[in-house]
C-alpha cells in the first residue's frame, strides 16, 4: 500500500527521471569530417604558384589538370584547411609533401 502511495504522489518525478535517463542512453553520433582532397589545377609554375591556394580545386573524384613536374593532388586532414598545410612554402616545398602525387 505505501508503494502505491508513493508511485501515485511521485509519478511526475518519476517520469521525468525516467525520460532523462532514456534520452541520456542515446550515444550522439558526431559526424567527423573526412579529410579534403585538393587537386592542383593550373599551369603555373612560377615561384610560389603550388602554395597559391586559387590554383587548386576542392573534390574528390577530380582530375590534375597539369603535365610536367607539378603538384597533383594534397590531402587536407580534418581541422586544416589547404592555406594550413601549404600557404607559405616553396614550390620545392609543396612538391615534397607528396613526392609520388605529382605529373612528371
Amino acid at each position: 500500500m505505501k508503494i502505491n502511495q508513493f508511485l501515485k504522489i511521485n509519478a511526475v518525478a518519476i517520469a521525468a527521471v525516467m525520460f532523462t535517463g532514456s534520452v541520456m542512453s542515446f550515444k550522439i553520433i558526431e559526424k567527423k569530417a573526412e579529410p579534403m582532397q585538393y587537386f592542383y589545377n593550373s599551369n603555373s609554375v612560377a615561384a610560389g604558384a603550388f602554395s597559391n591556394v586559387s590554383n587548386w580545386a576542392e573534390g574528390a573524384g577530380s582530375s590534375c589538370l597539369t603535365t610536367g613536374n607539378k603538384p597533383c593532388t594534397i590531402t587536407v586532414p580534418e581541422g586544416q584547411d589547404l592555406v594550413d598545410v601549404i600557404g607559405g612554402l616553396t614550390n620545392p616545398q609543396v612538391l615534397a609533401i607528396h613526392p609520388s602525387e605529382r605529373r612528371q
